[in-house]
């Protein structure tokens, strides 16, 4: 079964080890990812300037091309499904911004097409224990927690996808791969965001000034990194490149300023749900490559590879 598929940017750069696995864990599961045509970027953060429709143009492109394949687009990477999301939402529930949007991409659009998270498409469409059903490697040696983020779940009115606040959709997919999930306090705490981004006059300041920007995320991702390891997790598991980088790249910086802090690899829930199917793990990037702390080591001392 053909459904439409959204990539994205980064899943076409950095990420790469997300798209090829979500393409196969898909397909094992008997569905056909089709990128969407003629796709773009989507914009990557959802503007507030509500006076400013236009920027609702690019992503509500995207959802009409979508319209040409099917009913539903299925996307996996958090900023990506957080953008398409809310702009569905906004045409949706305001027919002038609508109109005006229609009028300006020159396609029909009723905000008929219905944004689906991977992980929402694995729990409503596939099913978990349709899941369960394909793995054939056991990954209960490996002790997990999942990291949510803010943009896979927030705002939560127009996004829907679980409690904000709460949220187990991570959790029940990992538990029914195999793994040893852990309860994660620190599931949906901010792991500093777009404060990662600077420009290169900023960049040249960091080597004088520390870069205040930097210290931040370092911070926060701090919080996160040392809650998982305290409770004694192997890897975090997540869906958000812009989370991975920054929990992926800190980690140096981390221990040059936390004494005793040891590193602990962050891996997409794609990548563990290719190799619990039984597909050859070093087609999805685990290695150094692509990770600053790689993750393929503790994966095959834990998995029967």
């Amino acid at each position: 079964m053909k459904v439409a598929y959204f990539p994205g940017c980064t899943l076409k750069t950095k990420a790469i080890g997300l798209d090829e696995s979500v393409r196969d864990t898909a397909r094992v599961l008997g569905y056909e990812l089709v990128e969407v045509p003629d796709w773009t970027c989507c914009g990557a953060t959802f503007s507030l300037a509500t006076d400013n429709v236009m920027v609702l143009a690019g992503p509500i492109r995207i959802l009409a091309n979508a319209k040409q394949i099917g009913d539903k687009v299925v996307t996996v990477c958090a900023g990506c499904y957080n953008v398409l999301k809310r702009a569905n939402y906004a045409v949706r529930h305001d027919e002038e911004k609508r109109q005006k949007i229609t009028d300006f991409i020159e396609m029909e659009y009723e905000g008929d097409v219905e944004v689906v998270h991977y992980l929402e498409f694995l729990r409503d469409v596939v099913g978990y224990p349709n899941v369960t059903k394909k793995v054939k490697r056991k990954l209960k040696e490996l002790k997990v927690v999942p990291y949510y983020g803010c943009q896979l779940l927030r705002p939560a009115e127009e996004i829907g996808l679980d409690d904000p606040e709460s949220p187990m959709i991570m959790d029940e997919l990992l538990d029914a791969i195999g793994c040893d999930v852990l309860e994660f306090p620190h599931k949906v705490e901010c792991c500093g965001a777009f404060l990662t981004v600077c420009t290169d006059v900023e960049a040249r300041t960091a080597e004088a000034t520390g870069n205040p920007a930097k210290n931040a995320i370092s911070e926060c991702s701090y919080t996160i990194l040392n809650s998982a390891i305290k409770r004694g997790a192997d890897l975090i598991v997540l869906s958000c490149p812009l989370c991975q980088y920054n929990l992926d790249s800190t980690q140096d910086r981390i221990q040059k300023e936390h004494f005793g802090f040891k590193k602990i690899p962050i891996v997409y829930f794609t990548q563990l749900l290719a190799i619990a199917f039984g597909l050859d793990p070093d087609k999805y990037a685990l290695d150094d490559k692509h990770h600053f702390v790689n993750p393929s080591e503790i994966v095959k001392s834990k998995v029967s590879l």
